[in-house]
């Protein structure tokens, strides 16, 4: 199975720093002050250059601004400048999208949509405010779209409406296409009765397992799968592996690697190996997209990508009617409500 990383090294690529070590400050949460690492900075607002000149210029080349952290996206100027324009943006940075012909240009609009969306405010390092219902809609009008679902799943994940879950059935159910990203970002959407991605009890996150590898002295196993292997053992039948992972090339070469090669062991913590926090932290940085888990009655079930897709298939095809219109017609409550809820 192809274990797919891409999101990952994406944003760290666009957000590298310096090597100077900055002390990391939490954003501001005000309009146009970007986070970079050891604090905020104003950006420059044109408001001289009309809209659609700002917007052309996303055909010019352009980079992302370092922000020194992976969770932080950086947004140039021109985008802020855009975004300055909110909802009268739209329509044009939409239209800009479906004509452009690089792919650089495209994916400055998807990222010029996502800053509107968040109002041009940067609220948190792990959490995110996105409140613009028009701007979401433009951005999921690419859902479908080859070259830019990745991008497409990785913004809206960052901040999680469940009145996307239809949507997102809706791509799974279809033949010959990518899955990996929607059912990566569906361990993001917090709800009642989930078929996967449950909430895993805390004693559990925080319990420390032996973890067999052959690297020298890694920060974590290479390969999952000798870390898979290690939680069979230390969790029992209160573990087990579908056949999807365990009939895989990678299963075998895994096991066939811990039994030939010099083996070394480390004590780690199940929740922070495993990555499954979900919720805590953008889960472009965390675990990866082949692998997803079932927990019930304090019981885990690892699943490939085939099987997980039926899963949710399978949930929704059974899912009442009135259920479901609770996704349909669901309403994201702003992040101040929200934290007040919890």
């Amino acid at each position: 199975m192809k274990t797919y990383f891409f999101i990952c090294f994406f944003l760290f690529a666009i957000t590298l720093a310096s090597n100077a070590q900055v002390i990391d400050a939490a954003p501001s949460g005000v309009k146009n002050i970007r986070a970079v690492e050891g604090g905020g900075e104003q950006v420059a607002i044109d408001t001289k250059t009309p809209l659609l000149t700002l917007i052309q210029r996303l055909e010019k080349p352009w980079k992302f601004v370092q922000t020194g952290k992976a969770y932080w996206i950086g947004y140039t100027n021109n985008m802020y400048s855009i975004a300055n324009y909110k909802d009268r943006a739209i329509p044009l940075l939409v239209n800009f999208i479906d004509t452009a012909k690089s792919f650089r240009a495209r994916l400055g609009g998807l990222y010029t949509l996502h800053l509107i969306g968040i109002n041009s405010k940067i609220v948190g390092r792990f959490v995110e405010d996105f409140s613009d219902k028009k701007a979401r809609k433009a951005i999921l009008r690419y859902l479908n779209d080859k070259s830019l679902n990745t991008e497409v799943v990785s913004l809206l994940m960052r901040d999680p409406w469940l009145s996307d879950i239809p949507l997102f059935i809706e791509y799974l159910s279809e033949s010959g296409r990518d899955y990996s990203m929607v059912l990566g970002a569906l361990n993001r959407y917090d709800f009642n009765n989930k078929p996967m991605g449950q909430k895993i009890d805390r004693d559990i996150l925080r319990k420390e397992i032996p973890i067999l590898y052959t690297d020298t002295n890694p920060s974590r196993p290479s390969n999952p799968v000798y870390s898979f292997i290690s939680y069979e053992k230390a969790f029992g039948s209160s573990f087990t592996i579908d056949d999807e992972i365990t009939q895989s090339v990678e299963w075998l070469r895994g096991k066939k690697e811990l039994k030939t090669n010099k083996t070394y062991s480390a004590e780690q913590e199940f929740g922070f190996s495993f990555s499954f926090l979900m919720g805590i932290v953008f889960d472009y940085v965390a675990f990866q997209s082949s692998y997803f888990y079932t927990f019930t009655n304090h019981k885990f079930k690892l699943y490939g990508p085939i099987k997980a897709r039926r899963i949710w298939l399978d949930w929704w095809s059974k899912l009442h009617e009135n259920e479901k219109n609770k996704f349909y017609s669901f309403v994201h409550l702003p992040i101040e409500e929200r934290f007040k809820k919890n």
